[in-house]
């Protein structure tokens, strides 16, 4: 897995849930402290006792339907001591 996309991934996992991509936005950045390529990403926050019932409607293409609620933007930042954070954001609420 992309060592970005772990970060993620283990971000949510702090607050208990899962991250599954969807698409990335743009922002981009190519850290030269970790030589990761960042960017923004949409995609799904889920509880974790979710995740079939999501993989499901994703095969039926039910998901975006389904999981509308959970559809977030994870935003990159860099911290005033060079570390890379990630917040997510409700997706319809979010603000460029």
């Amino acid at each position: 897995m992309d060592q970005y996309l772990e970060h993620v991934q283990q971000t949510a996992n702090s607050f208990g849930k899962i991250f599954m991509l969807d698409n990335g936005e743009g922002n981009d950045f190519e850290d030269e402290a970790t030589g990761w390529y960042i960017e923004d990403l949409s995609g799904w926050l889920i509880e974790p006792s979710a995740k079939a019932q999501f993989m499901t409607a994703r095969e039926s293409g039910m998901h975006y339907k389904n999981f509308a609620d959970s559809y977030v933007l994870a935003k990159w930042r860099k911290t005033e001591t060079g570390s890379i954070t990630v917040d997510f954001k409700p997706y319809k609420s979010f603000s460029a």
